[in-house]
């Protein structure tokens, strides 16, 4: 009688066991709101069909889209994101605040790096930065590196003071509106991210259809910027280090053309593995700006 019990209690555990072993991991990931949600959602489900399926079930994925940059920080604070899509000047803060981890960086074409543009009307008959003391300009958001950092300690190492030299400025949220608001003439110019310093694919040629986006031009192009990250918490990373890389690897099988995932959600061609150090640009300019 023992030994049935014994037994009993043995298959009990075992299937137990394998019950717990077949229940998927949960991960969830925060997309950086670049855009309205909308248009944001299908592409950041795509990204986590994509990592369900890669991993034949074992994980199931919940995405999350924050109303504004800081809410990916803020999330995982709170312990309820395990990976974002951060932009290099929230990784810094979210590194520095919540201990989070760089995996992977962007590649845009076959560069690592992107620039913030300073951006106006064509017919606005501004030429250059000095055409802007006066006017208004739309800045993204404060934890934005090319809606924000990078350009204003551009500005600021130039001897220029952004509070005296704009007659106002606005924080936009997202990058589509930025580029919308001068579109619009809501304000004359306007800070937002750029593929090249040659004026020729940036935010406004992504958001704008064509006959707009060739209303706009970039007067203004900062010293290049590491490329957004894949980070993953500290805590993930300690519970799971296996998944966590596992799951980075996935992410660094999209390439275009043969995927255009990436491409979709944030005009990424692929991402290569990334290091801490490599923002310490973003700190300088960071500190440079005030921040």
């Amino acid at each position: 009688m023992k030994r049935t019990l014994i037994l009993l209690a043995a298959l009990f555990t075992l299937g137990l066991s394998a019950a717990l072993a077949q229940t998927p991991i949960t991960v969830r990931i925060g997309f950086n709101p670049t855009q309205n949600s909308d248009q944001l959602k299908p592409a950041a489900q795509a990204i986590a069909d994509f990592i369900e399926k890669e991993f034949k079930g074992t994980v199931r994925v919940q995405i999350f889209i924050p109303t504004d940059y800081r809410g990916l920080i803020e999330a995982m604070r709170g312990g309820n994101l395990d990976f974002a899509f951060f932009p290099p000047d929230g990784y810094v803060v979210a590194h520095q605040d919540v201990g989070a981890q760089v995996l992977l960086k962007s590649v845009r074409g076959n560069s690592p790096y992107y620039w913030s543009a300073i951006i106006v009307r064509k017919d606005s008959g501004i030429k250059n930065i000095q055409g802007l003391e006066g006017k208004t300009i739309a800045w993204v958001d404060k934890n934005s590196a090319a809606g924000y950092v990078f350009p204003r300690a551009a500005l600021i190492s130039d001897k220029i003071d952004p509070d005296k030299f704009f007659s106002k400025q606005v924080f936009a949220g997202k990058h589509d509106a930025a580029v919308l608001a001068v579109l619009n003439k809501s304000v004359d110019a306007a800070a937002t991210f750029a593929n090249d310093d040659k004026n020729k694919s940036g935010a406004w040629t992504q958001f704008l259809k064509p006959e707009e986006a060739a209303q706009i031009t970039a007067i203004f192009y900062s010293k290049p910027i590491p490329g957004d990250t894949f980070t993953v918490s500290k805590d993930f990373l300690a519970k799971y280090p296996n998944l966590a890389r596992g799951i980075a690897a996935a992410i660094q099988r999209i390439k275009t053309p043969q995927s255009k995932l990436l491409f979709d959600l944030y005009r990424i061609d692929y991402m290569v593995p990334a290091k801490d150090s490599d923002y310490d640009v973003v700190r300088e300019a960071r500190k440079l700006s005030g921040q």
